[in-house]
């Protein structure tokens, strides 16, 4: 008999083209269709973009969500969705696009795949993605122990 996971995953979603508010609306209903229910949902945060150049500010927010799926198969249906919604991935990591999805936090797993890292190493230092989890509830984090409130500072 199969183990059923029970993980609760918070995910970064941004987009910075088209009607981003629909992109993120649309992408969160695709989450809770093939990954899990989404349990608690962040405001919108607006940004600029961070570590590459553009004229098109982001619309960044974070969901809770609750997954029977294992961390490397919501990675593949968060690429499958990335694709869906039309996003176009180029040699480069920094760039435009209608939807970008993140595995910040599974649980209180800490993973470092060639294809995977959680937590997100990037996370911590990104405003963007702290700011809308502690919205959320204070999240911390497996590795430094520390809330997202705490990170902030």
């Amino acid at each position: 008999m199969a183990t059923r996971l029970n993980g609760k995953a918070i995910l970064a979603l941004g987009s910075n083209l088209g009607n981003k508010e629909e992109n993120l609306k649309k992408c969160m209903s695709l989450i809770g269709e093939k990954i899990g229910r989404v349990t608690s949902i962040s405001d919108y945060y607006k940004n600029d973009p961070v570590d590459f150049e553009s004229d098109n500010q982001f619309i960044n927010m974070c969901i809770e969500v609750s997954t029977n799926l294992a961390p490397s198969k919501m990675l593949n249906v968060i690429k499958s969705i990335e694709v869906d919604m039309g996003r176009i991935k180029t040699i480069s990591s920094y760039e435009d696009r209608i939807i970008d999805i993140d595995i910040v936090l599974y649980n209180e797993l800490v993973l470092d795949k060639k294809d995977l890292i959680i937590p997100h190493p990037k996370y911590k230092k990104r405003d963007f993605v702290l700011s809308p989890m502690n919205q959320m509830g204070e999240y911390l984090d497996p590795q430094v122990f520390l809330s997202c409130g705490q990170l902030l500072k």
